[in-house]
C-alpha cells in the first residue's frame, strides 16, 4: 500500500526500552539468528513527560517541552519508509495521538537504525499516561538480515515514565562492521568478538557522564565454551560511547559464542533520571541474506 504524501522531513535515529529477560538457547544451539526473528516492537519507553529540551528543536521545530518516547524495533529499518503517521499512541483513557515528528537520531551508526524517537504530546504521566504504541502503515526493515519485512499492525505496551531503563536487545556484530567508523568510540584492536547491546532508552551515569571502566566490569556476558559448559566474563573494553545514544559495544577477549548479557541494578539512569533495574537479555546473531 502506498504511503500518504505527508512525509515528515525528520529522518534519523534515537534510543530507549523494556526489561526483556529472554531465555538462553539450549546448550547444543547457537544464539538465534536475527533473520529468524519476526518483525515486532521490542519496547516503547515513556522517557520524558513534557521534558524535551531546546536542542530537540533542531530536529523537530517547536518540540521543546514535548514528550519523548523511544521505540525499539526487532530489525533495522529503511529510513525512507519512516514517517510520523506510521505510529499511533494510545493513552489509558483511549485517546489516540499521532507524533508531532519522529527521528532515528542519535542512533545512526551501522546496525543501529532500529530506535525511533517519537516526539509529541502523548498524555499525562499522572492522570492519563500512554499505554500502547501501534504501527499503522508500512514501515519497512532495510533487508540487512534478509528480505524486508513490514511492521504494519505491530504493537507493544508502553513502559511507564517512572520505570528505569532496561536492556532490550543484544546482537553479535558481524566482523566486517568492526572497522566501520561511527559517531561513537570503537572497540580496540585485538577484540575477538563484539556484542552490541541496546537499551530501552539512552543511559548515562547519575552525574551525567558516559559509562566508564567501572560500568564495563559490571556487564556480565555468558559465553559457551567448546566443551558445552557456560561461563561468565566481563568485556575487555566498552565502546560506542560519546554519541548520546542507547547502544553500547561490548568488546570481548574471547571468541566463545556469547549467549546472554546482564547488567546489575542501580548504576545507570535514563533522561528522567530513573535508575536501571537488574536486566538481562539473550544474544542473537546477524544472519546475512
Amino acid at each position: 500500500m502506498m504511503k500518504s504524501s505527508g512525509r515528515a522531513p525528520w529522518r534519523a535515529a534515537v534510543v530507549l526500552a523494556t526489561a526483556s529477560l529472554a531465555a538462553a538457547p539450549c546448550r547444543s544451539q547457537e544464539p538465534p539468528p536475527a533473520a529468524n526473528t519476526p518483525a515486532r516492537l521490542l519496547s516503547a519507553f515513556y522517557g520524558l513527560d513534557n521534558g524535551l529540551g531546546a536542542g530537540i528543536n533542531r530536529i523537530c521545530p517547536g518540540a521543546s517541552g514535548q514528550d519523548g518516547m523511544p521505540v525499539v524495533l526487532s530489525h533495522t529499518i529503511d529510513p525512507e519508509t519512516l514517517q510520523r503517521e506510521d505510529f499511533r499512541v494510545f493513552t489509558r483513557s483511549g485517546t489516540e495521538r499521532t507524533p508531532l515528528c519522529v527521528t532515528l537520531a542519535p542512533a545512526r551508526d551501522p546496525g543501529e537504525l532500529r530506535t525511533v524517537l517519537l516526539i509529541g504530546e502523548f498524555g499525562d504521566a499522572a492522570n492519563d499516561p500512554p499505554v500502547k504504541v501501534l504501527v499503522v502503515d508500512d514501515l519497512l526493515s532495510d533487508g540487512r538480515t534478509g528480505r524486508p519485512v513490514s511492521f504494519r499492525g505491530m504493537e507493544t505496551h508502553v513502559i511507564p515514565l517512572e520505570a528505569g531503563p532496561t536492556l532490550v536487545l543484544a546482537e553479535v556484530v558481524p566482523e566486517d562492521e568492526w572497522s566501520v567508523s561511527g559517531r561513537g568510540s570503537a572497540c580496540p584492536a585485538g577484540a575477538r568478538q563484539v556484542v552490541r547491546v541496546t537499551w530501552a532508552g539512552g543511559v548515562r551515569l547519575p552525574n551525567g557522564d558516559d559509562p566508564g571502566d567501572a560500568e564495563r566490569a559490571l556487564y556480565r556476558v555468558t559465553v559457551e565454551r567448546p566443551d558445552g559448559t557456560r561461563d561468565e566474563t566481563a568485556p575487555a573494553a566498552l565502546a560506542e560511547l560519546g554519541d548520546n545514544d542507547n547502544n553500547h559495544l561490548l568488546c570481548l577477549g574471547t571468541a566463545d559464542p556469547a549467549v546472554s548479557v546482564a547488567f546489575p541494578s542501580g548504576h545507570l539512569v535514563d533522561p528522567n533520571r530513573d535508575l536501571n533495574p537488574d536486566t538481562q537479555v539473550a544474544v542473537t546473531t546477524v544472519a546475512r541474506p
